[in-house]
């Protein structure tokens, strides 16, 4: 791997994560480099426009440049086109916030959402945010999907000390991604105020590409009758979906346990 390319876009993410400007020295230090290594990544990074220099400070951070990159993949995601009328129909028949994610190195990245007419909730789901593998339902669906060697890279990644659903316990986190890949589907129990409903997206040759999400309030969570039919609801939209991708129409969700997945969609 180039590394001064390398080090360029790590550069990019820290300061995209940044709540405020950051210094050479702040960054040097942060990646052990030399300033003058910084200095040079930062120069180029601002004359392409994907960082800028505040001169009352003389710090950097991301310029809204990036914005524009971003919107300009989106625009051009097909599954998130194929998905986008799926996902209507459904945010309308629960009368809920459904989002469709695309699996990124195992990881479930938002790529569009739905709101209900008239919702007061807060748009949390936004787009380009990561899910985590352990504590939300579409997380889970993609890293149950994912390759053999991706799922291993994912284990090693996870702080399982962190407070989560799996706190300390890999173990129970590989069986859910078992039992995830059996059922074809999953759920994860209200957090605060809300919970979600993941069930997987397939392409033409039945790889698991992204994942389609339903958040709940906690009543609708903790109402057997009400989630199975979310459950239900959120199955036949995958189906949908999938078989707009090319997937075949019969054996969705194609629940046979695969480590064997080429990984082709996972974006790496």
């Amino acid at each position: 791997m180039n590394n001064t390319l390398h080090n360029g876009f790590k550069l990019l993410d820290h300061l995209a994560m940044a709540a405020k400007p950051v210094s050479v020295k702040e960054l040097a230090e942060h990646f052990s480099l030399p300033n003058s290594h910084v200095c040079r990544l930062l120069k180029t990074l601002t004359e392409t426009g994907y960082v800028e220099q505040y001169p009352h400070s003389r710090k950097y951070g991301i310029s809204l440049k990036i914005l524009h990159l971003a919107h300009a993949r989106i625009q051009n995601e097909r599954l998130l086109g194929l998905a986008r009328p799926y996902l209507r129909q459904l945010c309308e028949k629960l009368d809920a916030v459904v989002f469709v994610t695309r699996s990124y190195c195992g990881m479930s990245l938002i790529i569009g959402t739905e709101y209900p007419m008239l919702s007061q909730q807060e748009r949390e789901t936004l787009t380009g945010a990561l899910h985590d593998p352990t504590s939300s339902a579409c997380g889970r669906i993609c890293a149950a999907y994912a390759s053999g060697d991706l799922q291993k890279d994912l284990m090693q990644k996870i702080d399982w000390n962190a407070p989560g659903d799996f706190q300390n316990r890999p173990e129970a986190f590989i069986e859910e991604l078992s039992l995830i890949r059996r059922r074809g589907y999953t759920w994860r129990a209200p957090a605060d105020s809300a919970g979600g409903v993941g069930v997987p997206l397939f392409d033409s040759d039945c790889i698991c590409n992204g994942a389609l999400g339903v958040m709940l309030p906690s009543s609708r969570m903790n109402n057997a009758d009400l989630l199975q039919d979310v459950i239900e609801s959120a199955l036949n939209c995958g189906k949908l979906i999938s078989f707009a991708q090319g997937a075949p129409a019969e054996g969705y969700p194609y629940t046979i346990p695969s480590q064997q997945q080429r990984g082709k969609n996972d974006f790496c």
